[in-house]
């Protein structure tokens, strides 16, 4: 139909314009499972989009806490990390062993399993989670068959989660720094034994209906190994570019931090404690999107010798330097003062109070919020 009174025909597709607005509005997806009893302001979300139009270069923000993430504490912390960086960080890491997922069963009993709780309630604050999925066990015991019922819990876990629909994903490392020989799995496995261990779990995750489009598989070893074990380099325990979507790695400016001087006794950036890791990556898995899985910085800048100027000049300085790296597609900052047994000053806030170097480091026009779709265009 041909419209001659050009007046009318604007007034018609205004009203045709706020017709489908309306609708669009009133097909918002609302709180859906008996998980979060009330949703999450949405003031959360909505205060930081829309995003700018996102550059393939950019970058996503990631950080870990040492926090148990129920509905309660996502809802009360995370808006106050966002809001003192000006922007939404996207992903949110944390740690969980096979034992313990399986600790409340059967499947059907959603509410209260510490993998759903968690990953349910950072979904509906707006983030995405990255979840350490560890064990107790050796990769030997992993592939002889030992976990298999643990692994399948955590499977069918994670796969009624996902049927919550709304395009919920989210990223997993199995058996986190396994080259390493503070875990039980890395100290009494070898690179053969993981590999196999990591494809076991991939393969009974698929046995119990998680399809690759519903989860991204992480491989994420340390970066560093010790020298005189050349054989715990990650390339060893790569278990191949058809099993893996993200690569990734942790490494750490420990600097003269007084519980870890015998380990680092030296101050290091990103020329030392990135670059060299992430070039190795790009060879062993080229193409692969790289994350730094982990990293932090303690102030100790030299022996007994501490200075929050340099902290924060660190973060700025390694925040840019990374925002500039093509295939880095984003970084968790590993916000805790104590781990494996260690006590560093690698936290990046005070009560609400943060230091400045986080929030100027972070605000680097790269970094932007993702949702999990737009995390699937980044993930390719």
């Amino acid at each position: 139909m041909m419209f001659k009174n050009k007046a009318l025909k604007v007034i018609l597709v205004l009203i045709s314009l706020t017709m489908v607005l309306s609708t669009c509005s009133a097909a918002i997806p609302q709180d859906s499972i008996p998980l979060s009893e009330t949703p999450v302001p949405q003031t959360t979300q909505t205060v930081y989009l829309p995003i700018i139009s996102k550059q393939p270069d950019s970058k996503f923000l990631g950080i870990y806490f040492k926090k148990y993430w129920s509905k309660e504490a996502v809802k009360d912390f995370l808006p106050v990390v966002d809001q003192n960086v000006g922007k939404k960080h996207t992903s949110v890491g944390w740690f969980i062993n096979l034992e313990d997922v399986a600790f409340t069963s059967p499947v059907t009993y959603l509410p209260g399993n510490p993998f759903v709780e968690q990953l349910e309630a950072l979904w509906q604050g707006g983030y995405v989670s990255f979840v350490n999925l560890g064990s107790d066990a050796t990769a030997a015991a992993i592939v002889n068959g030992e976990r298999d019922s643990e692994i399948g819990y955590a499977a069918e876990f994670y796969k009624a989660w996902v049927s919550f629909g709304e395009g919920r994903k989210a990223l997993i490392a199995p058996l986190q720094e396994m080259n390493g020989d503070w875990t039980t799995y890395g100290k009494n496995s070898t690179s053969a034994e993981y590999k196999q261990a990591y494809l076991r779990i991939l393969q009974i995750f698929t046995e119990k209906g998680v399809t690759r489009d519903q989860i991204w598989w992480v491989f994420a070893p340390n970066g560093w190994n010790a020298p005189t074990i050349p054989e715990r380099a990650f390339e060893n325990y790569y278990p191949g570019d058809d099993v893996v979507d993200i690569v990734g790695f942790s490494s750490y400016n420990y600097g003269w931090c007084p519980s870890t001087a015998a380990i680092s006794g030296k101050w290091e950036s990103y020329a030392e404690i990135f670059d060299p890791y992430i070039n190795r990556m790009m060879v062993m898995a080229p193409g692969k999107p790289i994350i730094i899985a982990e990293t932090a910085t303690t102030a100790y800048y030299a022996e007994n010798t501490a200075d929050t100027q340099h902290k924060n000049q660190w973060l700025i300085e390694n925040y840019n330097h990374l925002a500039d790296h093509p295939q880095v597609i984003g970084l968790y900052y590993f916000s805790f003062s104590t781990f494996d047994g260690y006590s560093c000053d690698f936290e990046i806030n005070n009560g609400d109070t943060y230091f400045s170097g986080y929030q100027e480091g972070a605000t680097n026009p790269a970094y932007l919020y993702f949702s999990a779709t737009d995390l699937n265009e980044l993930i390719k």
